[in-house]
């Protein structure tokens, strides 16, 4: 078994909460709970390498499943913003 800690996986002051699979890659959604900003990052499956990252404006809201993330094709994902009834759709790239 493999594990990653901080700051592997995520900074001190971070939490993952919510992670999906797709085509041999992780996406994360991070949360930081010193600035209240929140990211999706797509890490290696095989390494854990990050590959991309890119922010987006949510509300913080610390309670269990408030953001996900889905696969979409493409290599793109879907991220939902529970807290303020928003999608963000990010392409393959992090765009």
């Amino acid at each position: 078994m493999k594990q990653w800690k901080s700051p592997q996986s995520c900074n001190s002051d971070e939490v993952i909460n919510n992670i999906a699979y797709n085509n041999e890659t992780l996406a994360l959604i991070i949360e930081n709970e010193t600035n209240n900003k929140k990211r999706i990052e797509i890490r290696s499956l095989s390494t854990f390498d990050p590959l991309w990252s890119t922010s987006f404006n949510a509300a913080y809201h610390f309670t269990p499943w408030n953001n996900r993330v889905c696969v979409l094709k493409y290599n793109e994902w879907l991220v939902i913003d529970y807290g303020d009834s928003r999608l963000f759709h990010v392409s393959k790239d992090g765009q």
